[in-house]
């Protein structure tokens, strides 16, 4: 007889690395929290404040009233604030101008962007009226003019102020999408400590007044001169003075690497966590606060690089969990890179299932469902009542009469006159070719409508325009439809700056694994990361080889064409080499680390080829 014995053991699974939304990200949106009150919020008021009390109050308002007025809540605040809810972390690079302004008019948030602008423009013009009543008074900036005869007539010198300050409310937020302020902008090698603001000031301030005096040139261009123009520059100056300021803030405190991870219970699990997140804005903190761990020589964060490496609580492993996300981070870019920044094309549709074979019915006799015996024949009265009786066998009847009457008139040669008058089966041929026709030549699409309606256009102005006119605008559509090489070379590398941090972070781990992994868990995986960096490296020198092309490839004898093809040419093999430097230098540092120990491991032979320059 056996006795069965029950256990209280009971297999546990392994815990997993948790979310980055639930651990990393909450620390990071804190710390971001708190430099936008602390640093942008506050200095934007203080230089808004400043400008106030210095350039806008009148001579008759008191201390009080100038630091208690509203013109920062009313019109810096709320560009702040659509400047965070708009920011965007996908880089969608255009090549031309043309393109950029129409992918940026594509998005709803726009619109909604251009109305803040707009509406905190307008409000700084009617707190500016508001508290100097004695420049409205002696500019006569009432809303309806002084006169006995017409007292209802709109004050023109107001409407030129309001139409002044939406225009400047308008070419800014143009010169925003131009200059893509609305996307996540990180570098790698931002200081840990911001440089002082003030010293640019000068710089800013002079930036923004040209600015402004070329926006109110070609503002009056088209409506002419006033005489409230000093008014109105010294009010654009203001108002866009404020928000360069603001926004100048915003890019300076906000990309600032965040290090959180330390701040935890367990550090590892919470940094291993934001390596995970979906967001480009999180990934670029978590990547940042990990190069810091893998480039930091204190003993604190070598005990750290050991449990990492080490780790067997969470399955999968912290390692397997972090060198997972970010090969799958670098095959994403580097795919991209291999589209030269085109879409991905859709995937191919599901395979469809075979039908399955069915076993066909026995053969049987069909039951016919009509008399089997031969009808009597009908005498002719029966016959003409049936035909009244059905519609079918009257239409029948008046068929064979017409085909009957067809034919005699053939014989008889009737004339056509009188022979239109019978059904003819090539009456019904203009109606079928009609609708063939019409069929072959669907509606014209909006977007046919719209070239349709520019090509008449420029066919307006080329008919009508002076010459100079014509030459301007054919400049200025050439500007904006031409390509730019290095945007294009953008659009290839979007996350250039987000990969050289991986790269960074990654080559310096597994370097430190050399004295610090205890199980060799790192080891397994230097053939993987090794063939990766090698094949990103080979794409990115493959197209920088081909951006170099575009400037012999140009056979052009005007040197100022030569010279613009050069300058792209510079910028997009910059654009290129910040991937590129960071490879070269991670492969290298791996090479001078396991020297003679990589021939341990098992290479394809075209990664061994490339990577046998480096050894050499």
């Amino acid at each position: 007889m056996t006795t069965s014995f029950t256990s209280s053991f009971s297999a546990r699974p392994s815990p997993t690395v948790p979310p980055a939304s639930q651990s990393f990200e909450p620390l990071v949106k804190a710390v971001l929290k708190h430099r936008l009150s602390r640093n942008v919020f506050a200095f934007s008021a203080a230089f808004s404040l400043a400008f106030h009390i210095l350039f806008w109050s009148s001579d008759d308002s008191s201390l009080s009233a100038r630091l208690l007025s509203p013109t920062w809540i009313m019109g810096v605040l709320p560009i702040i604030v659509s400047r965070k809810l708009n920011l965007t972390t996908h880089n969608t690079v255009a090549p031309s101008p043309r393109q950029t302004l129409a992918g940026a008019f594509s998005k709803s948030s726009t619109c909604r962007i251009s109305t803040v602008y707009t509406a905190s423009a307008l409000l700084l013009l009617s707190l500016h009226l508001y508290s100097a009543p004695a420049i409205r008074e002696c500019l006569n900036l009432s809303v309806f003019v002084k006169s006995k005869k017409h007292p209802y007539y709109l004050n023109g010198c107001l409407i030129f102020l309001v139409t002044a300050q939406a225009w400047f409310a308008l070419c800014y937020s143009l010169r925003n999408i131009m200059l893509e302020r609305f996307v996540f902008r990180w570098s790698r090698n931002v200081p840990s400590n911001p440089p002082n603001l003030f010293v640019n000031l000068p710089l800013i301030l002079t930036t923004i007044a040209l600015f402004t005096l070329v926006t109110l040139t070609a503002y009056n261009v088209v409506f002419g001169l006033m005489r409230v123009i000093s008014r109105t520059f010294l009010l654009g100056l203001i108002t866009l003075a404020n928000w360069e300021f603001a926004e100048t803030l915003f890019n300076l405190y906000i990309p600032q690497p965040i290090d959180v991870s330390h701040t935890t219970a367990e550090p590892n699990v919470t940094l291993v966590s934001g390596v995970t997140s979906t967001d480009l804005v999180f990934l670029h903190f978590a990547y940042s606060d990990l190069r810091n761990l893998a480039t930091d020589s204190s003993p604190s964060s070598s005990t750290r690089r050991i449990a990492l490496f080490s780790d067997q609580k969470y399955n999968p492993s912290l390692w397997s969990t972090l060198v997972r996300a970010t090969l799958l981070r670098l095959g994403h870019d580097y795919q991209t890179l291999l589209r030269r920044g085109r879409a991905a094309p859709p995937s191919p549709p599901p395979p469809v299932a075979a039908p399955t074979s069915t076993v066909p019915n026995p053969p049987s006799t069909p039951i016919l469902r009509q008399p089997i015996y031969k009808p009597l024949q009908q005498s002719p009265l029966a016959r003409i009542l049936n035909s009244l009786a059905s519609d079918s066998d009257l239409s029948r009847a008046t068929e064979e009469v017409a085909k009957e009457v067809e034919t005699v008139a053939k014989e008889v040669h009737i004339p056509e006159l009188f022979r239109s008058v019978t059904a003819s089966p090539t009456s019904a041929a203009p109606a079928s070719t009609a609708v063939v026709r019409v069929a072959q030549n669907p509606p014209a699409a909006p977007s046919t409508l719209i070239t349709s309606v520019q090509q008449s256009c420029y066919g307006l102005l080329v008919k009508y325009a002076p010459l100079q006119s014509r030459e301007v605008c054919t400049q200025l559509n050439g500007w904006l439809a031409r390509e730019r090489i290095h945007k294009r070379a953008e659009m290839s590398l979007p996350n250039r700056e987000l990969d050289a941090l991986i790269i960074e972070s990654l080559s310096a781990l597994v370097c430190a694994s050399l004295t610090e992994d205890r199980y060799g868990v790192v080891q397994r995986d230097i053939p993987r990361i090794l063939e990766a960096f090698l094949s990103f490296l080979q794409a990115a020198e493959d197209y920088q080889d081909e951006v170099a092309y575009e400037l012999d490839d140009t056979n052009s004898a005007v040197f100022r064409q030569k010279e613009r093809v050069r300058v792209e040419v510079a910028k997009a093999s910059e654009a290129i080499s910040v991937v590129i430097d960071a490879l070269k230098s991670g492969i290298s540092d791996i090479v001078r680390t396991f020297g003679d120990k990589l021939t341990a491991f098992k290479f394809p032979p075209k990664t061994a080829k490339k990577l046998q320059s480096f050894i050499d």
